[in-house]
């Protein structure tokens, strides 16, 4: 594990939840620690029903056919939001301050829970915070209020479960004293009971949760007659996300009905919600976990970690005996699930987790077992309607299918989904990065060398006139592919050991180094090619000219992926691949050993549907390179702006006219 400059970050942030233990010695200096064991408790649930709704609002079977926006919000939203969990932080230290200065929540003024706690809680929060909440609202929106303070919430606009309690400090305030009243009624009636924390805390944060999980979590029944005015449902608030000026309600709509702000399609669009059809499958890319703490950076736990690099964090070292239980877990008691759907330029596409970690792959006993899970993915994706699955790592490994071929044969009849590795574009990419970092002159190692990836490379670079010392423990691979290279077969030198790689300053790392034999035999400020997972960690690569060639970047306006597969911002290779063979549906498997005379090809067609390799422009270019570089950041044609415009749902029509006008700091005034 290595400390990075974001885990100091991190270790800052952390800081914050020194107001708990703050709040308790407050608690016990003043002399009123009776309510403390019951606010911590109740701040535990508080935590528990906001993980809950996440986790079910990342379900792809629960939360995905009652979608209201079809498309994720983009991965700055996650960090914009960790302050999510402020509300919760300064409860505790309000009820304190309260039972400070006054009598009303004293020990001797505490009483049973009954109905009638219950009934004066929940008159308290009718009567009393859902009309003031809604004065205090509509203030929000007025323009100056707005720009200053609101807009931090409202650019949300693709919400996420915990979207509704991110908000700036005093706001904030405003929000506590509000929503102090349904334990402050009870609390005057003389019936305020410890039970009132728990009840009311949960419910408020689930019902919080339901506004904002982006699909459809209230039941037809509580919207049924009158009580539709009384509950809202999580289109009704969707709706004040993307049209503004609408729907400001806490949780009861009676109050936005009865100042004519309800949204006329409010009830149009839950009903809509509740029988849209299922969302079409076009490619499935099928995944698993690195290591252990890879199980804990998926979205159902943390859509923050999920859009960042898997890698040990400083707080996950404590916890690698849980990870690793976890991981155990999963891969006896878990589902092979969707993580996450997205779209590239109307090509609609998922990514698919196999509940397994990277170790078991490469224990024997497993095997079957695995490949009896990526089997049933398969089936299971045709059965979605998915035309293309692609291979991520080691599901495609030589020993688990042979590279998808063993996939192919097992097929059964009438099963029409074609199995893509992406190898093809992955060997692409990395010689395209090697040919505008590298002269043909140059030696390169590499390891790896006889994979089906190291093996293209190794042909294409004799070919280009490069020595490659192959390091190499199989004596028979090492000699057929020396046999393909045909006359240019003296280019390829046999390696055993890395220290053989005496003038190399040039690397294609393709099967995992430890940060030990990088620093030890690889000149500092060479060059290295990386294809392998997991990468070359930052601090090492920082030593380097490093490119990552499996890591393809594209326009964030083409597609709608914020899941990290490997590199933020990116997405590996192979994936692109399968969606290329989507966009294109070329009928075809992918699997097997490269043909190294596709690989140009397949970098063309990756770089006419957009994607590209932003390293390219990240180190110097070789002076006597052979090669231009990686074309430029493309501008949209017509026909696939109208496109991606087109998978803007109806929901969120006003979306773009709102981010206008929030950039233009009018608040109140954005209008539809």
């Amino acid at each position: 594990m290595w400390v990075t400059p974001d885990d100091l970050e991190s270790m800052r942030w952390w800081s914050r939840y020194l107001v708990y233990p703050l709040t308790c010695i407050a608690a016990a200096a003043l002399g009123n620690w009776h309510l403390v064991p019951h606010l911590m408790l109740g701040t535990l649930c508080r935590y528990a029903a906001n993980l809950f709704v996440t986790f079910l609002s990342k379900l792809d079977t629960v939360a995905e056919p009652r979608r209201i926006h079809r498309a994720n919000p983009p991965a700055r939203q996650h960090l914009r939001e960790l302050d999510w969990d402020g509300a919760l932080l300064f409860s505790p230290a309000a009820f304190v301050l309260v039972d400070a200065v006054t009598p009303w929540l004293r020990a001797d003024w505490v009483v049973p829970l009954d109905w009638s706690s219950l009934l004066a809680c929940f008159v308290g929060h009718y009567l009393v915070v859902e009309p003031v909440y809604y004065v205090y609202h509509r203030w929000l929106h007025t323009p100056d209020v707005y720009r200053l303070s609101h807009a931090h919430h409202h650019s949300s606009i693709i919400t996420e479960a915990v979207s509704g309690t991110s908000h700036p400090m005093l706001e904030l305030l405003g929000y506590l004293a509000n929503f102090s009243f349904p334990f402050l009624v009870p609390a005057w009636c003389g019936l305020f009971s410890y039970e009132l924390i728990y009840v009311y805390f949960v419910w408020f944060d689930l019902m919080n949760c339901i506004g904002h999980c982006n699909f459809e979590a209230m039941p037809r029944i509580l919207q049924w007659g009158p009580l539709k005015y009384l509950v809202y449902n999580s289109c009704f608030h969707s709706l004040h996300h993307s049209k503004f000026k609408y729907n400001y309600c806490l949780f009861c709509p009676l109050w936005d009905y009865l100042c004519g702000t309800a949204h006329p399609t409010s009830e149009a669009l839950y009903a809509k919600v509740l029988s849209q059809p299922p969302r079409k499958l076009d490619a499935v890319f099928l995944g698993h976990g690195h290591f252990a703490y890879s199980m804990v950076h998926l979205p159902w736990l943390s859509p923050y970690l999920a859009t960042h690099e898997h890698r040990l964090r400083w707080w996950m070292a404590p916890l690698q005996p849980l990870l690793a239980l976890w991981a155990v877990v999963c891969r006896y008691c878990m589902p092979t699930a969707c993580v996450q759907r997205y779209q590239f330029l109307g090509t609609q596409c998922a990514t698919w987790c196999l509940p397994v970690t990277g170790h078991f792959f490469l224990m024997r006993s497993q095997k079957r077992a695995i490949s009896d899970m990526i089997m049933k993915a398969v089936l299971d994706a045709d059965g979605a309607g998915a035309r293309y699955l692609g291979l991520g790592a080691l599901n495609k490994a030589q020993w688990i299918n042979h590279g998808g071929e063993d996939i192919v044969r097992q097929l059964p009849p009438g099963c029409s989904i074609k199995i893509v590795h992406g190898n093809t574009l992955t060997a692409a990419a990395v010689f395209q990065a090697l040919l505008h970092h590298t002269q043909p002159s140059d030696e390169i190692f590499m390891t790896g060398s006889t994979s089906k990836i190291g093996r293209a490379l190794c042909l294409l670079l004799a070919r280009r006139g490069n020595v490659v010392r192959m390091l190499s423990s199989c004596d028979a691979r090492f000699e057929e592919i020396r046999a393909d290279a045909g006359p240019h077969a003296d280019k390829l030198k046999r390696a055993r050991a890395h220290s053989e790689s005496t003038g190399c300053r040039a690397w294609v790392i393709g099967k995992q180094m430890s940060e030990a034999e990088i620093l030890e035999h690889i000149p500092l400020g060479g060059v290295i090619v990386d294809y392998a997972v997991p990468h070359v960690p930052a601090h090492v690569a920082q030593r380097y000219c490093y490119i990552n060639g499996a890591a393809l970047s594209y326009d964030s306006r083409d597609c709608d992926l914020t899941f990290c597969h490997d590199v933020p911002g990116t997405m590996p290779a192979c994936l692109a691949a399968t969606i290329i063979h989507a966009r294109e549906d070329s009928g075809r498997h992918e699997c097997g050993e490269i043909n190294e005379n596709d690989v140009e090809e397949w970098w063309d067609k990756a770089t006419r549907h957009g994607f590209r390799l932003e390293c390219l422009s990240g180190c110097p270019k070789s002076p006597s390179s052979d090669s231009s570089r990686s074309p430029p950041r493309r501008k949209r044609s017509r026909d696939e702006e109208d496109e991606a415009a087109m998978q803007v749902e109806p929901a969120a029509e006003g979306v773009l006219r709102a981010t206008r006008a929030r950039t233009a700091a009018a608040g109140g005034r954005a209008l539809d």
